[in-house]
C-alpha cells in the first residue's frame, strides 16, 4: 500500500459545544449578549483572582516578617542580659585605667551599635505612668501614684514589641518621708 492511495483523513476540528455558547440556530444579537456576559464573567474571575493573588503576597510578607521578627527577637532577647551585666559593671570601672576604659567602652559601643541595628530601644521608666504592656512593678513607694519612681532593670522593645518589660518600683501616692536632719 503506499501513501497516495490512502492519504492519512485529519479530523476537522470541532468547538466543543457549552451550556451558553452560540449555536448555529441564534441570532447574531443574542449570540453579542451571550459573549458579553461570557465576557464580563471572566473579567470578573480574573480581577477575583488578581486580588486573591493581591491577598496571599501581602499574607506572604507578613509571615516572613513575623519569622524574621521572631530570629532576631530571640537572639536580641539572649543578648539583652549580656548589655544589662555590661552596664552594671561599666559603672563600677572607676578603679581601671584609661586603656582598659577605653576598650570597654568600644566594646559597648559595638553593642549599643548592634542592639540600634535592629532596631531595639530601651522603655522609657523613671517620671513615666505605669503601663503593664511595657512595665512590671517589683513594688511600690512613696511617689506620685502609679507613676515610675524607680527602675530596677531596664526593658526593651524591637520596633513595637515589647522584648522585655521593664522592672519597676511605681509611686503609691504619698509624699517621701524626709529624715530629720541633726543640728
Amino acid at each position: 500500500m503506499s501513501d497516495e492511495t490512502n492519504p492519512p483523513i485529519e479530523p476537522t476540528p470541532q468547538p466543543i459545544p457549552t451550556e451558553g455558547t452560540p449555536t448555529d440556530s441564534s441570532t447574531p444579537d443574542s449570540d453579542i449578549q451571550l459573549l458579553k456576559s461570557q465576557l464580563d464573567q471572566m473579567t470578573e474571575t480574573c480581577k477575583r483572582t488578581l486580588a486573591d493573588f493581591s491577598n496571599y503576597k501581602r499574607f506572604v510578607e507578613d509571615q516572613r516578617k513575623q519569622a524574621a521578627w521572631f530570629g532576631v527577637s530571640g537572639i536580641m532577647g539572649e543578648i539583652l542580659p549580656i548589655v544589662d551585666n555590661f552596664e552594671r559593671a561599666m559603672a563600677h570601672m572607676a578603679d581601671l585605667d584609661a586603656v582598659h576604659k577605653e576598650g570597654i567602652d568600644a566594646i559597648y559601643r559595638q553593642l549599643a551599635g548592634l542592639l540600634e541595628k535592629h532596631n531595639v530601644k530601651k522603655i522609657e521608666t523613671i517620671g513615666k505612668p505605669f503601663n503593664p504592656l511595657f512595665h512590671e512593678v517589683l513594688s511600690q513607694g512613696p511617689g506620685p501614684l502609679d507613676t515610675i519612681v524607680e527602675e530596677f532593670e531596664k526593658g526593651y522593645m524591637i520596633g513595637e514589641q515589647v522584648l522585655k518589660p521593664a522592672k519597676v518600683i511605681v509611686g503609691n501616692g504619698t509624699t517621701p518621708e524626709v529624715a530629720p536632719q541633726n543640728t
